[in-house]
């Protein structure tokens, strides 16, 4: 019988992964660049207007921005964030004079009989990755009841615009106008106008403070509810962090990253490797292979890895090396010993007849009947059979 070689070159070599953090603040300050990051993506949101009294508008939702910026590990940022009920120019959360979303304005009175003083929406500025703006506040009917807070901006649109209220026609029942919805996350739901619940003007339906982050809050009332307040800025700071590990014994590789997706590539073509999905991998032939990791937010790619095989005769290798039980097996199968590569697997009788076949074991084979089998297993490189026993 012809033996395998295995060329065993223990080495150590280092792989990339993928390695997410997030940073976030609701409060003016620093943040300090990781080791090892390059390149953070930094989303920033406005804050929101403040409604107003006495039967006014609600305020306006602020501004979303967003840009991936390039960085230098241990280097500093100044982040300025947002002051609801400031307006447009305190209420910016920013970084610089060239990347920031601007804040809500306070919704205002207008006279009767019209229905408006909503604060406009702030505004998102510089982002390469996106900008959008907050949605305007509702308008009040003044005396009597508030607008909606408008919307924050968020990362997928525009904020919602804050619902009118209704002029009053002699009954004040009425909840005030709704807030609008927000752009999507981190950007939060405006708040509600001040109404009432009874027909007198005597039970007030509270305004609604803005959600957070970014949202305008409700305008209030004509007897006692007050405004709603607006919701503070807000920045969240994201990166790839890049780690090494030691991971080949020449014949396998294995990256140690956890709690990511794997798919290892072949160098040579670039291609991905089928079925290659497992933490690690057993090369079949000599070349140089990767793996790329994915955590949901960071894909990397490792460092290629040489791994020499010689083989003279890889089908007598895994008939050795091939294990399955139970066996006799009554319901399940496992096999040990094989790569993590894709396979055919049939299952034949001792009539030369398939009986079931596919890519992957399954859980039950209690449809089979008492005897003996033949598994065959195969890909592109060797096929070997094992008897089974079926009880």
């Amino acid at each position: 019988m012809k033996k395998v070689y295995l060329i065993f070159l223990l080495f150590y070599t280092t792989l990339i992964y993928g390695q997410s953090g997030t940073s976030e603040f609701t409060s003016t300050g620093t943040f300090t660049v990781p080791d090892g990051v390059t390149t953070i993506l930094v989303e920033m949101i406005g804050a929101g207007g403040h409604g107003g009294y006495n039967g006014t508008g609600g305020g306006g939702g602020g501004g979303y921005t967003s840009s991936n910026l390039s960085v230098t590990p241990g280097a500093t940022i100044d982040i300025q964030i947002g002051i609801p009920g400031s307006g447009a120019v305190l209420g910016t959360t920013k970084i610089d004079n060239t990347f920031y979303a601007t804040g809500g304005e306070n919704g205002v009175s207008v006279p009767n009989p019209e229905i408006g003083g909503g604060g406009a929406g702030g505004v998102g500025f510089g982002g390469n990755v996106a900008n959008f703006a907050g949605g305007n506040g509702g308008g009040g009917y003044y005396t009597y009841f508030g607008g909606g807070g408008g919307g924050a901006a968020g990362a997928d649109a525009n904020g919602g615009v804050g619902g009118n209220t209704i002029a009053w026609v002699g009954i004040c029942l009425t909840p005030g106008g709704d807030g609008g919805l927000s752009g999507g996350s981190p950007g939060g739901n405006g708040g509600k106008g001040a109404g009432f619940i009874d027909t007198f003007c005597a039970t007030t339906d509270p305004a609604g403070n803005g959600n957070n982050y970014g949202a305008g809050g409700g305008g209030g009332n004509g007897n006692g509810g007050g405004p709603g307040n607006g919701a503070g800025g807000y920045c969240r700071i994201s990166w790839c962090a890049v780690d090494v590990t030691v991971v080949s014994n020449g014949t396998s590789i294995t990256a140690n990253a956890t709690d990511v997706t794997y798919q290892w590539i072949d160098c040579t073509t670039g291609a991905i490797i089928d079925g290659a999905t497992s933490q690690s991998y057993s090369p079949l032939a000599t070349g140089n292979y990767a793996v790329i990791v994915n955590d949901g937010l960071c894909a990397d790619t490792s460092e290629c890895v040489f791994i020499e095989i010689i083989i003279e005769d890889i089908q007598s290798y895994y008939e050795n090396l091939v294990r399955v039980s139970p066996n006799p097996f009554e319901s399940t199968i496992h096999i040990d010993g094989l790569p993590n590569q894709q396979f055919q697997f049939a299952i034949i009788n001792n009539l030369g007849q398939t009986v079931w076949s596919g890519n992957q074991l399954l859980d039950d084979y209690t449809f089979l009947a008492d005897g003996i089998y033949l598994l065959h297993i195969a890909n592109e490189v060797f096929e070997i059979n094992k008897m089974l026993f079926k009880k």
